[in-house]
């Protein structure tokens, strides 16, 4: 049984000087320091911080971001050099290791990179790979988590004739030149080529420890698809505590197997204008979630998808707790339909930052308004629920706080400055209930569960400088998990 736990000196809920109790996984007691009973309990002193209820990311993808923290992050570099010297140096380590007779943590023989952008790192085909890399089976995944560029190493691993003297390729997706030669690219074909790869399962443990050490408690994870192997993974990974947090999936028909580590969220759907958009397919698959008295999550990006989801929302009657993932070009015309149904948007600030200079150069300037939209939502009546899309995007919350209040590039430009939220308005984003997001903010009371982020400061500072920094402890189901 958990040892019981009591945080002291601690502001709760705006009362500075107070202390909580927690056993077996619940809050049992809340209240000024000199009234709570410590006897037989664990003592976390909080130095004045404020304690809120542990943040929860409404939408990543726990396996891509295990695969990815175990890659090259081309995101730490800023100018083409810097992304090549990246890969080289990787190189050299896997030809090192192999020649030492190390396993690799990843795909075995590979180099595997996750974080290209065009934008800062310039244009990448096979050929540059092959100087960066000279001999090595080189895989990198564009930042939008859509494509990949192989070495030529790589394209003939799995399966491939870079200079197209075999007819034909296997499956559509692989780009070409004119004469037939393989630029390296393939294009939404993340699983083909994960079969083709000879990957092992990734390990979650930093994941969890990364996400203890921000005060996420709990995730949703989007992933449209979890085969029973990615479930066993995620499972495993639970069970041993390598992933403490609280999980809800979305990518299952139903909630067998995942009882009692995971919970069953939404159905996800993807409104995908590149594919064709089908209104009446749509509001079937909708109706088809609701009857199975699930709520649904659809991916919507540009204008046409959004209009589209909400469309068929109110065709097939939307449910409070249906959710819009993304909503990146999201026309203000929608939000009283949104506001009077309860839909549930749920947006990621960070993109703001660190996608912010491609939207500047490639979106259409009538859309920019529209990217992202959040103080808008808000005042509209919107219901709005943070989450990171890592590892498309940073896993860190706190950088999402930030991002919201300052809604600038990277290189410093304002993007919809008009949509900026305070950092402790915006914190209601990742504290909204993870089943229910239409419902009322968590709040810390007795008998909630002790899933707690213990800050460094009160909360009210939180708008000063909200970084990961600000963290002094988290706790899942009553354990410190981190601090």
């Amino acid at each position: 049984m958990t040892t019981p736990l009591v945080v002291v000196g601690a502001e709760v809920e705006g009362r500075p000087g107070w202390s909580l109790r927690t056993e077996a996984g619940r809050i049992v007691a809340i209240g000024p320091d000199a009234d709570i009973d410590r006897a037989g309990a664990e003592v976390l002193d909080a130095a004045g911080g404020a304690v809120l209820p542990g943040l929860h990311d409404h939408h990543l993808h726990l396996l891509a971001l295990a695969a990815r923290m175990a890659s090259v992050d081309l995101d730490h570099a800023a100018t083409p050099d810097e992304a090549d010297a990246a890969l080289a140096a990787a190189a050299a380590a896997a030809a090192a290791a192999a020649a030492a007779g190390a396993g690799a943590s990843s795909s075995p023989g590979w180099v595997r990179a996750g974080g290209y952008d065009e934008h800062r790192h310039g244009p990448l085909d096979r050929a540059r790979l092959d100087a960066v890399a000279p001999g090595a089976r080189v895989r990198v995944q564009h930042r939008s988590g859509l494509s990949w560029v192989l070495s030529t190493p790589g394209l003939r691993a799995v399966g491939l004739d870079p200079e197209g003297l075999a007819g034909t390729d296997p499956t559509p997706g692989v780009e070409r030149a004119a004469d037939r030669a393989a630029t390296g690219w393939l294009h939404r074909l993340d699983d083909w080529l994960g079969r083709r790869v000879g990957r092992i399962p990734p390990d979650l443990g930093p994941v969890g420890s990364r996400l203890a050490a921000l005060g996420v408690t709990g995730v949703t994870d989007t992933t449209p698809v979890l085969d029973d192997a990615a479930v066993g993974v995620l499972r495993e990974a639970v069970a041993t505590g390598c992933l403490p947090q609280r999980v809800v999936l979305l990518g299952r028909a139903d909630g067998r197997g995942l009882d009692p580590w995971a919970r069953l969220g939404p159905v996800k759907l993807v409104a995908d204008e590149h594919a064709g958009l089908d209104p009446d397919a749509m509001v079937e698959a909708i109706a088809a979630a609701h009857r199975q008295h699930r709520r649904v999550a659809v991916h919507c990006v540009t204008r046409a998808e959004c209009v589209v989801t909400v469309s068929a929302l109110l065709a097939a009657g939307a449910l409070p707790g249906d959710r819009l993932e993304h909503a990146s070009v999201l026309p203000p015309e929608l939000d009283p339909a949104l506001s009077a149904h309860r839909v549930v948007v749920v947006t990621q600030p960070a993109f703001v930052h660190e996608r912010g200079d491609h939207y500047l150069a490639e979106v259409d300037p009538a859309d920019r308004s529209a990217l992202y939209r959040h103080a808008s939502l808000r005042a509209a009546g919107v219901v709005v629920a943070l989450g990171s899309d890592a590892p498309v995007a940073s896993v860190d919350p706190w950088a999402a706080l930030r991002a919201a209040r300052d809604r600038r590039t990277r290189t410093g430009a304002p993007l919809g400055s008009a949509e900026a939220v305070a950092p402790v308005v915006a914190l209601d984003g990742f504290l909204r209930d993870p089943l229910a997001p239409d419902g009322p903010i968590r709040r810390l009371e007795v008998g909630a569960p002790a899933d707690l982020c213990v800050l460094g400061v009160p909360r009210r500072e939180v708008d000063g400088g909200p970084t990961e920094g600000l963290v002094r402890a988290t706790v899942i189901d009553g354990n410190i998990v981190h601090g």
